[in-house]
Order: structure tokens, then sequence, then C-alpha cells
């Protein structure tokens, strides 16, 4: 079974952002527009729905370990997780890094308790999408296979930018090599976005990468991948410009950097 990160970002969007879903521990499978979950079996649901394998995974306490024993990796929770990360305590709750610095979770019912709530989210804020907080984490939950290259060292074309996909762009711009498009801007999500690139810091300092992309493709080399960097690669690329680096950008970067160009 082949998951994908962004679908499991935009499962988890839906049901905490759009989907009046309730906090109940009691009723914690019912998973339905106005229905009812605890956070681990929102993660859960929302990785199947994703098009993962999660094992016989049921609650928080077993999910690290179905988890990485099918593709995902342990990291410390060192304060910058990256897109579609799961947020893990062992013990006591999970959640997702959807990205911007939020995170999307299942929090509690609307008397303040684990138990006895009415179905559907009664607050607005029973299952939620917050700002980044450390829980305190005891991990973060990688999935390493979408930043994976094939044994032929060519890139999977599954329009995840990861750091493989990152670091063979570098490799092709000839910048130094880490993985990582360092120093940016959170997109404002509205006018554009850079979803499917998942190794991204933030600061606002620029990236060495991104200055050598733009000098390709015609931008203001400030470093900073916003709307017009994105939209002039798009049309390098051959991607209707759109401001938005989904799937279909990823995958025509991957198929370019396959090539040995960009």
């Amino acid at each position: 079974m082949t998951g994908s990160v962004q679908t499991l970002v935009n499962r988890m969007t839906y049901w905490c952002a759009f989907g009046n879903l309730g906090y109940n521990q009691a009723a914690r499978w019912d998973i339905r527009p106005g229905g009812s979950c605890d956070c681990s079996s929102l993660v859960i649901h929302a990785l199947k729905e994703a098009g993962f394998d999660t094992g016989s995974a049921t609650y928080t306490g077993n999910l690290s370990a179905n988890l990485t024993a099918r593709g995902w990796r342990r990291l410390p929770a060192d304060g910058h997780p990256q897109v579609g990360d799961i947020l893990l305590n062992d013990v006591h709750h999970v959640a997702v890094y959807v990205g911007g610095g939020r995170l999307a979770q299942a929090s509690i019912d609307e008397r303040g308790r684990a138990s006895g709530g009415r179905a559907g989210d009664q607050t607005g804020h029973e299952t939620n999408i917050s700002n980044y907080y450390n829980y305190p984490w005891n991990c973060y939950l990688r999935y390493s296979q979408a930043t994976a290259a094939t044994s032929s060292g060519r890139l999977v074309v599954d329009g995840l930018g990861g750091r493989a996909t990152i670091s063979r762009w570098q490799e092709v711009m000839g910048t130094p090599v880490d993985g990582v498009i360092s120093g940016q801007v959170i997109p404002d999500g509205r006018t554009y976005g850079r979803p499917n690139l998942l190794c991204v810091t933030y600061g606002g300092q620029g990236s060495t990468l991104i200055r050598a992309v733009q000098r390709v493709v015609g931008a203001n080399p400030d470093g900073l991948y916003g709307p017009d960097s994105i939209r002039r690669t798009q049309i390098r690329l051959g991607v209707t410009p759109d401001c938005w680096f989904g799937p279909a950008t990823a995958r025509a970067l991957q198929t370019t950097l396959n090539n040995g160009r960009f």
C-alpha cells in the first residue's frame, strides 16, 4: 500500500476544520461528519484514508511500533517538524503537523472531558487546527519512503518534494547539498502555497538553492520562494502557473531532475 503524506495532511485538515467531528473516547471510531473520535483514532483513520498501512495500531501506545515497521522513522522532537509529521506523545496525545506553524488534532469534548460528550463538534474546538506547541512530544514520526530515491538513483516521481528531491535539485543547480530549502517565510495559503515541498525551514533569510533557481527563471534572486518564483518555475516546467507548488509541480520537477537538468 502506497500512502500520500499530502493526502494525510488534507484529510486531517478536513476533519479538524470542516468535518464537525466531536471528541468522545467512548465513541472514538464513529468518524463521520457530525460523529466522534479521539486523538489517536482520528490520526489512524486519516492515515488509512491517505493510503497508509497502519498495521494493528489502535492508540498512541502502539502507533510508533506499527508505523516504524512500515516506512516511518522515529525522530527527535526538535521543534522543527515537516509537513505530514505525526507528533507523538506515546502515552497521552498525537497530532499531525500540517505546515505553516500549525497542527491538526482532536482535543477534548465540550465539557472538558474525555468521554460522554455529544456527537459533533459542540464548541468548534473539539477537533481543531492550532498553532504548533510542544505537548511535550516524545518524537516525530516521518514517512521516509516519501523522500527516497529508487535503487537506480532516480527520484521516485511521487509528487512529494522531500529531502531526496531537494538534494537532487541542489546537485543540478550546483549549490550546497543538504536536502533542505532553508530561510523561507510562511506562505499565506491564499495567493500562494508550497504544500508539496516537504523539507522547508523558516526564518526569512533566504535559500542558496532558491537564489540559483530564481536566476534561471528570471525572478528576483532574494532566496525566498514566493508566488512569482513559483509561477516562473511552473512555466519553465510546463505546469499551469497557479503559484501553488502542489503535486503536479513536484512531479514535473522530479521528472526534469531525473533527466539531469532544471
